[in-house]
């Protein structure tokens, strides 16, 4: 840009700055979860109108939601160019907040500085675009049925709502459409804003989004802060329909189609290290595909940096070396103990704690060594069956309470122990809660009458898995039902505990 324009913008009172360098980008959570913006090629046709619909638990209840986003064909609805810029959008107000402290409406920025933001050269058409955006965003109505949430109202939305109130185009340029000198205003809708202020968002970095160039990676990238945020760091699944309907893309049957469509997406992210490694495996209860994602050591620091409340390791699941992620305490060594003692290396036994954490390494353990015991049977590698059921993420039953447990309810003092046995109970009954939850879905979908066949077709599936081989017939039984149980349970995505908890005596607040 030369000095003269670089001055004229510098002196215009409605042009923000450029020179405050914004590596965080706070992204709407809601954004994230509803699917608004398709990566689906706008070359093969211009979509005008997109329904997504899903189930979820709320408040003990089984809820259909839904997003239905429209668009005049005129403009069409949002892709993952405008994703771009609407990213671009989210750094550049982010100044406002870090110098007042909050957002408030209206947004000014200049073409130019949203130009530098997406590292794009300046041409006659980029101006153009970012109009367009603008306008598509202004011009998009998401009808919500119970599925965006108003942070400041804690309720979900049962309206029709835009992202944008207003947009507007402003600046000057020569009649050959050169020398340009545009701005761009940006009144954001009230609930939008509100969440923004109040947090609803998810950390992303941009120097790394901007390192993708397919659309699918691009929009799969913001579900991994969401998914990884979410596990604590731990190997997520994703239901492969669910998948393509939240990011606008054809749902196929095939697994070479399948493959073919999102193996490239899915190593561009292995590239910049936000995954380690990824799989496309078939669903256990039902037809269709999942998705396992294993998260990158780039992705497990930016979480460790960026999230307070939870300790996660900086390369979980990277596939590194028994490298100390973390200084190990008490609790940990315990937890290292547990495992050495049933056999695993330690170089092993340390990883696990350090991915796993350690009340959930000695839970696991806890569990498997009192099935082993019940039946009084031999099992030829015990620490197999502990590390499978740890890395498969196996749920552990509500009524089994584990040592850990009964330790801390005996070292409860009695100054602490009305408040804490509370707490405990209402966690016992959430564990309830799910447990009899998941019951009922599981005998609706696997009755008595097909459940012995489908267990034995598991069980055929995985004759060369080794765990499997070197367990008895009951415990092979056994697997096979927790494998189901656990596909049901990431299907029912049943609440927090503390979302649970507040709707027992809140529930007037949820949808």
């Amino acid at each position: 840009m030369a000095k003269s324009k670089s001055k004229a913008l510098a002196n215009s009172p409605t042009l923000m700055p450029i020179d405050v360098e914004v590596e965080l980008i706070l992204f709407e959570k809601n954004l994230l979860n509803v699917g608004l913006f398709a990566a689906s090629d706008p070359r093969n046709k211009v979509e005008t109108h997109r329904r997504i619909e899903k189930e979820v638990i709320r408040n003990g209840h089984n809820v259909k939601v839904a997003a239905v986003f429209r668009c005049p064909p005129e403009y069409g609805l949002p892709t993952t160019s405008d994703r771009d810029k609407t990213i671009a959008f989210l750094r550049i107000i982010n100044e406002d907040r870090a110098r007042n402290g909050t957002l408030a409406n209206p947004f000014r920025f200049s073409g130019y500085r949203m130009i530098q933001e997406l590292g794009l050269t300046r041409n006659a058409g980029i101006y153009e675009d970012i109009l367009r955006w603008g306008q598509r965003m202004a011009n998009t109505t998401i009808t919500s049925e119970q599925v965006v949430f108003l942070a400041s109202k804690k309720v979900f939305s049962n309206d029709t709502l835009h992202v944008f109130e207003k947009f507007r185009r402003y600046g000057t340029s020569d009649l050959d459409d050169g020398n340009k000198q545009l701005g761009f205003e940006v009144v954001l809708a009230d609930w939008f804003l509100e969440n923004l202020n109040q947090r609803f968002v998810v950390p992303q970095d941009f120097s790394a989004y901007k390192k993708l160039g397919r659309p699918i990676s691009k929009g799969i990238f913001g579900y991994l802060h969401l998914a990884f945020f979410a596990s604590g760091g731990r190997p997520v699944e994703k239901n492969y329909a669910d998948l393509c309907s939240e990011l606008g893309i054809a749902t196929y049957t095939a697994i070479s189609k399948i493959r073919s469509t999102l193996v490239a997406s899915l190593d561009e992210l292995v590239n910049i290290q936000y995954l380690s490694k990824w799989a496309i495996d078939p669903l256990i209860g039902k037809r269709g595909y999942k998705i396992v994602f294993t998260a990158g050591p780039e992705l497990m620091k930016f979480l460790s940096k960026n999230r307070s409340d939870r300790q996660l390791p900086s390369d979980a699941g990277a596939g590194a070396g028994p490298t100390i992620l973390r200084p190990l305490g008490d609790s940990d060594m315990t937890a290292v103990k547990a495992l050495l003692d049933h056999g695993v290396t330690p170089d092993k036994a340390v990883s696990l704690v350090q991915i796993y954490g350690s009340q959930r390494v000695s839970d696991v353990v806890d569990y498997q060594e009192s099935q082993i015991n019940a039946r009084n049977s031999r099992v030829q590698n015990p620490a197999g069956l502990i590390i499978y059921s740890l890395e498969s993420n196996l749920p552990i039953p509500a009524r089994f309470v584990t040592s850990r447990i009964r330790k801390e309810i005996d070292e409860r003092t009695n100054a602490e122990r009305e408040g804490l046995q509370r707490e405990s109970s209402l966690r016992v009954s959430y564990e309830e809660w799910k447990d009899e939850r998941l019951s009922q879905a599981f005998e609706e979908k696997y009755p008595a009458s097909v459940l012995p066949a489908t267990l034995a077709t598991i069980i055929a599936k995985r004759k060369e898995d080794d765990i499997f081989r070197r367990v008895n017939h009951q415990q092979r039984l056994d697997l096979a039902t927790q494998l189901i149980k656990k596909e049901i349970r990431d299907e029912l995505n049943f609440p927090s505990f503390e979302d649970w908890s507040a709707g027992q005596t809140q529930a007037n607040l949820f949808g």
